[in-house]
């Protein structure tokens, strides 16, 4: 990893302030995002290498860079979303409301707001 693709992490769960950020948004690159995504979730992290094996593989065999640049984007935007614990939180609780309604309906605001979340992840994982 290079000096400029290295990033600082610290202790994910170190008393933070909800509203601050756990850590700088990493380059969106491989390596910067696996350790980004290990230090959030390490469950996560074996998905990310399966994930990442799976797109190299799709690049290889297709010749095209954009399985690859799918595979980034994607992984911004989950890092994006929980670097910030608040966010994080109010992911999950969304998450949740969905899980527990009993109509369409009443999933309508959390999707709302899940939407407005990914929307604003997205734009802070730039590639």
């Amino acid at each position: 990893m290079s000096n400029k693709e290295a990033i600082v992490v610290g202790d994910a769960h170190a008393e933070t302030s909800e509203d601050a950020p756990l850590f700088p948004m990493p380059p969106v690159t491989e390596q910067a995002l696996r350790v980004a995504v290990l230090s959030l979730d390490p469950a996560a992290a074996v998905r990310f290498e399966r994930e990442f094996h799976s797109a190299w593989q799709e690049a290889v065999q297709t010749d095209s860079t954009v399985p690859m640049h799918t595979f980034l984007h994607r992984w911004a935007v989950f890092v994006a979303l929980r670097r910030f614990p608040a966010r994080a939180r109010r992911l999950r609780e969304s998450e949740q409301t969905i899980a527990d309604a009993d109509t369409f309906a009443a999933t309508r605001p959390a999707a709302a707001e899940i939407a407005a979340m990914l929307d604003e992840a997205a734009r802070e994982a730039v590639v």
